[in-house]
């Protein structure tokens, strides 16, 4: 995501407001920052460029001097964020940059600084901003509408306002699955809670029925008299208990640490009073 400072900004602002060879390097630089006293010397042959600044006399003062070396320092970095944002531009496609006329000047000069007024000059060293000066400094700039936007969105470009846009669908996408997981933990949670206590509920009557069947058969050791009426009890607890654990087997899945919390009656206990009576 390209961010624009202030300088950017301003520059944009200047190629979108500007109008014809106005919207041109040289005059952009000349408009947003005054280079006065101070001008820029290209040799488009040579490939070198130079300030050139100005003084009182032919030769320059210590203070002027210092002036210069401060005021070069300042304009490389005013010219590198020119240079970088056309070029940014044109890679993007946001202006079109184009030569109104065919220009044979072998030396280009422009700034604030008097010509009539002597001047020493100090070189620009960094070779890739010479060669940027040379390619941008006849082009007239010409806006897209894009870049008009650009301006229009406070300066975040189409692509990045698509690239939030899907940025944030993903996102909330995303949020949403993870909400909904968790909805359906918490449910799944919930109904687990809900089956445990239903579950519950059926062993304490399975309890029940066992409970009442080892009365009925302590009852069967204490008898001396017929007991038919206590082994028709006892068949009928042990067909309801019967009952009850296939209709629980048919909607539970019951894990078997939840039979070894509670009392289980094996069948064999069921018969051996009856064989030792």
């Amino acid at each position: 995501m390209k961010i624009f400072d202030s300088d950017d900004q301003l520059i944009i602002k200047k190629i979108n407001q500007g109008s014809g060879y106005s919207r041109n390097l040289i005059n952009i630089i000349d408009s947003l920052n005054n280079l006065h006293g101070t001008r820029i010397q290209i040799d488009m042959i040579s490939r070198k460029a130079n300030f050139l600044f100005e003084t009182q006399c032919p030769e320059p003062t210590e203070e002027e001097c210092q002036f210069g070396i401060e005021k070069s320092k300042e304009l490389i970095e005013l010219l590198i964020k020119h240079l970088i944002l056309l070029r940014y531009l044109e890679k993007e496609e946001l202006a079109v940059f184009f030569k109104p006329a065919q220009n044979t000047d072998s030396t280009v000069v422009f700034g604030m600084g008097a010509t009539d007024m002597p001047s020493f000059s100090m070189s620009i060293d960094d070779q890739n901003v010479v060669d940027l000066l040379i390619k941008y400094v006849h082009k007239e700039i010409m806006p897209t509408p894009s870049l008009k936007n650009l301006e229009k969105n406070n300066f975040v470009s189409d692509k990045d306002i698509k690239f939030k846009k899907q940025f944030r669908a993903t996102w909330t996408a995303i949020i949403v699955s993870i909400l909904l997981g968790l909805y359906g933990m918490i449910n799944n949670h919930l109904n687990s809670i809900g089956q445990e206590n239903q579950f519950q509920k059926q062993i304490e009557e399975y309890q029940k029925s066992t409970d009442q069947i080892s009365k009925n058969l302590d009852n069967l050791n204490k008898l001396k008299v017929d007991y038919s009426e206590s082994i028709e009890n006892i068949s009928k607890e042990i067909s309801n208990l019967s009952e009850k654990i296939q209709l629980a087997l048919k909607h539970q899945t019951l894990e078997s640490s939840h039979f070894t919390k509670d009392k289980v009656v094996s069948p064999d206990s069921f018969h051996s009073p009856v064989n030792s009576a």
